[in-house]
């Protein structure tokens, strides 16, 4: 028997998108997915299953261009294996946060060793 629902952990932020929910958002999908608390019990599957269905099309759209693709992707270099650890661990709840941090915290243990080790070196 379960002790807690997994569901009541705490999320991370309504607010917060990925840079891909960033890329596909458009206003009228974000009203249409707000409002989906206030439809009636029976009419929210559906709309809940439409909003996804809006989101996969608006995604399929913007990979199937990659010129425009390319325009809106991050001017960032590319990112070391902490920063996407970092990154990702924003989306994370419960024990899947707790294994997130630990593992951020092994690698800042080692890039701190490894750059003592450096600067030993003659």
């Amino acid at each position: 028997m379960i002790d807690h629902d997994p569901y009541e952990e705490k999320q991370p932020d309504a607010e917060t998108m990925t840079p891909l929910d960033q890329m596909i958002a458009q206003d009228q999908l974000q009203m249409l997915k707000a409002a989906i608390p206030y439809a009636s019990f029976g009419l929210q599957p559906s709309l809940a299953i439409f909003s996804k269905w809006l989101e996969l099309q608006r995604t399929i759209q913007l990979f199937s261009r990659p010129a425009d693709l390319s325009m809106m992707s991050f001017d960032v270099p590319k990112a070391s294996p902490l920063e996407m650890l970092q990154d990702i661990s924003r989306f994370a709840a419960g024990p899947q946060r707790d294994a997130l941090s630990q593992m951020l915290q092994t690698m800042q243990m080692f890039q701190l060793l490894q750059h003592q080790n450096e600067e030993d070196l003659p």
